[in-house]
């Protein structure tokens, strides 16, 4: 799609002209020198036209902007009374959010009252005393203005204490001053007793909406579009401008609808010039990948990505914090979400060689972060799973739209009540019950998503043992629970995780279990219930190669989907690197799944254990054990012969004493398999064992060597 990149349409140069109705009409503005936004606003009573010509401009005006009432009446409150209502009033936000064409519409409605104002625009004018002064007696504007605006004061620098100590002190309280900025007045403004009361900062954030869609109509998009690009631009007037004039563009020439941005890559570069004001260096170029890809951004994530010092992260994460687009947290730095789409678009457009290789050393150092179970896990966790969505066939099965406000924790006694009644809402009263049993066998089993200290989601993930008694009667877990013992039984100390129910956005509770497979200690088996409703969340586990089991009864004529993943195979970090790479490609579907091997699975332990007994019946005889299905196994290498299973049993047997702390089952199994053919009674006789007695230990002999080879096959030789 072409989109123009040189001037503007005339229906934001006219939004963009000199209020100044002495001075001349005005060149082409530059892109870089507006916000390139339009908006309608209904006139106050007190703005009359005071000749034809200023009709007209007034009539042209309310025909081509849209929104802004509420702040434009504020400007009027604080600005235009009697006394006015303030001395100083700071407009900021972030770039791109239309200060620029807010002011300018407000000093023409002043002039149109009858005001003296000088506006100073900070993007012409040097920023020093002597420039600032020029500016303000420049020809064209008056000699005592009854208002002054500073438009662009982000670009004040040095000369902003000079404003705020020696010049501004100096107005008469009834000339007040109007500054629009991409950032709040710095600290000393607060902290300075002499502003407390004549200081008033506002925040003018991004369009409704109602307004955004007004505006696009009034620039004839059709409906049909209206309500994709209301949803792409984010409320920003820059943006919806921008795409507004594409989509025309577009029409005109024949292109068809705007695509994604990853489709534009001229209306991407405009977007981030005007939003950047700046070439970045290549370093700072760098530190913007990093925060378009991770889900927030800390110093430490800058120094490990690019392999730079901490001296030169501490610097780039203090110039991404200056920039207007950036949102401070607990936890981080986080972009605009449309800055960040338009950051990652351009990233991928410039090479995909640079977007994989920071895309893989952050997914590294998060995962090896994860995987020390250190502090700030649930972050980790989080971010994590947020560079999975950056995969499109993982956006496309989640909404992660404002994913980066949410912060987890773990549950606290307190939070029992509002857990249990969103388990409630969104599962049913039933449901409720049992997390309730939950709670009480183990409350450290939950887990909450938060969204400005408001619950958005809930995950129930109590983790079990082998054998654990007094469990709530639920048959999901005793479902997972036997499947688990049926397949491979677990380990003394290993544990299951049963993630039985979740609330809230998918996106929340896949950052919950990313954090938990990670975390758990001696994870053996993870199963994770979905609703038959939850489509999305079904959808990102198959993706994420968990294993789709027969679905189960809930007990109350409900239907659960279970997936499962055996991670004694396939350990965590192992899993999460091949998910990266399967995510990274075009086609996630087209590489296998980062699951456990199947064969892990696919034959029950009692079959197991029958396999194992017949394999040391044909011990002796390589024709036969060439027929035995743990060739199929991991339990030797892949292609591997009778030889190479005979040797597994012999091994088996050989470490059996050690296994068991009993020297006789080795001997037993050694005696009747290994050694001569001989008969049972035989063998009992050698043993020195009554026929009785050698029979018990002989089944006893043959089950632990059994468990012995399955921990051969799932953990490798030689472990414990």
């Amino acid at each position: 799609m072409k989109v123009r990149t040189g001037g503007l349409p005339e229906l934001l140069r006219a939004a963009f002209a000199s209020p100044s109705p002495t001075s001349r009409a005005p060149s082409r503005p530059r892109p870089e020198q507006s916000d390139r936004w339009t908006m309608h606003i209904a006139l106050s009573p007190q703005a009359r036209p005071a000749d034809h010509r200023a009709g007209t401009a007034w009539a042209r005006r309310q025909r081509l902007f849209t929104g802004r009432v509420a702040e434009l009446q504020l400007l009027r409150d604080s600005l235009l009374g009697t006394p006015p209502g303030c001395q100083v009033l700071w407009l900021h936000g972030m770039a791109g959010v239309g200060k620029s064409t807010l002011l300018r519409l407000f000093v023409a409605e002043a002039r149109e009252s009858g005001k003296a104002v000088r506006f100073v625009d900070m993007r012409s004018t040097a920023p020093t005393p002597k420039g600032f002064l020029s500016a303000l007696r420049a020809p064209g504007g008056p000699e005592d203005p009854e208002l002054l605006v500073i438009d662009s004061a982000e670009l004040l620098g040095p000369l902003e204490s000079w404003l705020r100590d020696v010049y501004l002190p100096g107005l008469p309280a009834e000339r007040p001053v109007l500054v629009g900025a991409r950032r709040p007045p710095s600290a000393e403004w607060r902290t300075d007793p002499q502003w407390w009361d004549m200081l008033h900062t506002a925040v003018l954030g991004p369009m409704s909406d109602t307004e955004a869609e007004a505006l696009l109509r009034d620039r004839g998009v059709p409906d049909s579009s209206v309500a994709s690009l209301t949803r792409a631009a984010c409320g920003l007037p820059l943006a919806l401008a921008l795409f507004a004039e594409a989509r025309q563009q577009a029409e005109t020439e024949g292109t068809g609808p705007i695509g994604p941005l990853e489709e534009s890559p001229e209306l991407v570069g405009e977007l981030l010039r005007l939003l950047l004001r700046e070439s970045p260096t290549p370093d700072r170029s760098d530190a913007l990948a990093v925060l378009a890809l991770a889900r927030v951004t800390t110093e430490e994530l800058i120094r490990h990505t690019l392999g730079v010092g901490l001296a030169e992260a501490h610097a780039l994460g203090n110039w991404l914090r200056d920039l207007s687009f950036v949102r401070s947290t607990a936890e981080g730095l986080v972009p605009h979400p449309l800055v960040r789409r338009t950051l990652l678009a351009d990233l991928r457009w410039r090479g995909l060689e640079r977007y994989e290789r920071l895309h893989r050393s952050l997914h590294a150092h998060l995962t090896e972060r994860l995987t020390r179970r250190t502090g700030g896990r649930w972050a980790l966790g989080a971010g994590l799973t947020h560079l999975g969505s950056l995969s499109r066939a993982v956006r496309e099965a989640v909404d992660w739209e404002g994913s980066d406000r949410l912060h987890l924790r773990s549950a606290r006694p307190d939070d029992k009540d509002a857990v249990l009644r969103a388990i409630g809402t969104e599962h049913g009263a039933a449901a409720a019950a049992t997390a309730g049993a939950w709670w009480e066998r183990q409350p450290s089993a939950f887990s909450i998503a938060e969204e400005g200290g408001v619950l958005a989601g809930v995950l129930c993930a109590p983790w079990l043992e082998a054998g654990a008694t007094g469990l709530p009667d639920d048959p999901v877990a005793e479902a997972a629970l036997t499947r688990t013992r049926e397949r491979a039984p677990l380990r003394r100390g290993e544990r299951i995780l049963l993630a039985r129910w979740s609330t809230g956005s998918p996106a929340a509770t896949a950052f919950a279990l990313t954090t938990l497979w990670a975390g758990v200690p001696r994870l053996a088996v993870s199963w994770t219930c979905v609703p038959v409703r939850q489509t999305g969340l079904a959808t990102l586990l198959a993706l994420y190669g968990q294993r789709a089991e027969a679905p189960v009864s809930n007990g109350q004529g409900e239907v659960v989907l279970l997936y499962a993943q055996d991670w004694r195979g396939t350990g965590f970090a192992a899993w999460a690197g091949t998910l990266c790479e399967r995510l990274l490609t075009d086609d996630p579907t087209a590489l296998s799944a980062p699951s456990s091997d199947p064969s892990q699975t696919e034959m029950p332990w009692p079959a197991f254990a029958e396999a194992v007994k017949d394999a040391y019946r044909n011990a002796r005889d390589p024709r036969l054990l060439a027929d035995s299905p743990l060739l199929a196994t991991r339990l030797v290498p892949p292609g591997g012969d009778a030889v190479a299973l005979r040797g597994a049993l012999v091994e088996a047997v050989r470490r059996l004493p050690e296994y068991t702390g009993q020297p006789q089952l080795g001997e037993i199994l050694e005696i009747t398999y290994l050694g001569e053919r001989r008969s049972q009674r035989a063998a009992a006789s050698r043993a020195r064992l009554s026929f009785s007695t050698y029979r018990r230990r002989h089944a006893e002999a043959l089950a632990k060597a059994a468990e012995l080879l399955r921990e051969r096959m799932l953990y490798g030789v030689g472990v414990r």
